[in-house]
């Protein structure tokens, strides 16, 4: 994979990008179906909208004749998109070569090790749509730099939809919690089994660390908003909101805000990095993560009942090597109503963990020959709930950062966050962008965030704060 110095490279645009399909994807595209398959036509469409958020998006149709049936199918194309300067503070750079990363081998290692298992390798094909293309860098006949192409069935003609845009149903939220347990199982698994196919897939995933040098980051901007804003709301609401028997909690604000308020990035640095330090008893829970595990990123299927029975993942612009709680917490926090939360916190994370290690521990017993029946009860022991509810309770405040800043824009209107992106791709480090961050979603979205502070704080996970 390569990801040199794109001082002077030069940007695909639109055009480049639409003569790219025309002249070598699309056959590319065509290659994987094998002999057999004639290609009698195609079309590509621009695909406009949010859902481009730092992606320009196509729709591809392809006319295929497949043993005399005529079929098409239907394929979404996926390019960074911005400027060179764009593309370096948004890190789209490091974004988008772990995105294809995913798809081109982590995925496929996956699918490996299922096979040399004995088990199904259908699992891991049925997490995410089907990958025809993924190519990070100097890409052949699209500008003269490093580019991004991704091409993947377009699930949607199959029934697959986007949740709703605020709160899951509870059959939504169990579908979640039960494709990223085993995703998670899997990359663990790999680290026991196969460490050297494990070392090169951490060492093939680039690190995208929250802390900038200049400052200038998307990070930098996102989490500046982020903690003005609660702490703005936290100030002028502060009699109603802390009760006589709050003082350990406004203790926890004070210190949070004494500590981060600075550089709060700072915080979700060192949640990154310390929950896989060597040092750390608990850092066997770090593996390779989704890392924007959210109801925006996922497609879900229903059955006749209404109730979900398939779903897919998408977009791993946010690909870490690091703790289970940045799934979890991000996850749980965003998609799960503050009225409730206790109980249905507590239940999916019993079910994630149930979907985690049967996985791992189907995989293990497969293995157990070249493990031996001691080692794999051990192992299993160390994935076991307990250790993972107090790894969980260590790194969770993770969540409660991604609300801080990502919340507003989900109770915002659409106005607004059209406005946002617009913002965000032309001048996110200016005032108008900061001052609708701040404004966006107003005491609503304020109101709620606390709650999620509230939430974290009762449950421990501001104790190591």
């Amino acid at each position: 994979m390569y990801i040199g110095d794109g001082g002077q490279s030069k940007m695909s645009t639109q055009q480049q990008q639409l003569d790219y399909i025309e002249r070598h994807l699309v056959y590319d595209i065509f290659k994987y179906f094998g002999s057999g398959v004639s290609l009698e036509g195609h079309r590509v469409e621009c695909s406009n909208g949010l859902d481009g958020f730092m992606s320009a998006l196509f729709t591809v149709e392809l006319d295929l004749v497949v043993a005399e049936r005529k079929r098409t199918e239907v394929v979404l194309v996926k390019f960074m998109k911005g400027t060179e300067e764009f593309r370096e503070y948004s890190n789209s750079y490091i974004q988008f070569a772990n995105e294809v990363f995913a798809y081109a081998e982590i995925l496929p290692a996956y699918e490996h090790l299922l096979r040399t298992s004995h088990l199904s390798n259908e699992v891991v094909a049925n997490w995410v749509p089907r990958c025809y293309f993924a190519k990070f860098g100097e890409v052949n006949g699209l500008g003269s730099g490093r580019e991004s192409v991704l091409a993947l069935k377009h699930i949607k003609g199959d029934g697959y939809q986007l949740g709703p845009r605020l709160i899951l149903r509870r059959d939504q939220l169990e579908a979640m919690v039960g494709l990223v347990g085993p995703f998670h199982a899997l990359g663990y698994a790999t680290r026991i089994l196969q460490p050297q196919v494990h070392a090169r897939l951490r060492s093939g995933v680039v690190d995208m660390s929250f802390v900038s040098n200049s400052g200038k980051s998307g990070f930098d901007a996102l989490y500046r908003v982020a903690f003005d804003r609660f702490y703005e709301f936290y100030d002028r609401q502060k009699d109603q909101l802390i009760k006589d028997t709050d003082a350990g909690f406004a203790t926890a604000i004070e210190r949070l805000r004494e500590k981060y308020f600075a550089n709060p990035t700072h915080l979700l640095e060192r949640i990154r990095t310390t929950s896989y330090a060597e040092d750390q008893p608990d850092s066997h829970f770090a593996t390779f993560q989704h890392g924007d595990y959210n109801r925006n990123n996922v497609l879900f299927h229903y059955g006749d009942d209404g109730q979900v029975d398939a779903i897919k993942t998408i977009d791993f612009q946010e690909l870490r090597f690091s703790t289970t709680a940045i799934d979890l917490s991000f996850f749980m926090y965003m998609n799960t109503p503050s009225e409730g939360r206790e109980e249905i916190f507590a239940d999916l994370l019993r079910k994630y963990h149930k979907h985690m290690i049967e996985m791992l521990e189907l995989v293990l017993h497969r293995n157990r020959d070249e493990l031996g029946d001691e080692r794999v009860e051990q192992l299993l022991a160390d994935y076991s709930y307990e250790p993972f509810e107090g790894h969980f309770k260590r790194y969770a405040f993770y969540g409660v950062m991604i609300c801080m800043h990502f919340m507003p824009w989900l109770l915002g209107s659409e106005t607004d966050c059209a406005e946002l992106s617009r913002l965000f791709d032309t001048d996110m480090h200016g005032q108008a962008f900061h001052q609708l961050s701040l404004d966006i979603g107003g005491d609503v979205a304020n109101g709620e965030i606390f709650k999620t502070v509230r939430h974290a704080y009762e449950h421990g996970y501001m104790d190591e704060i």
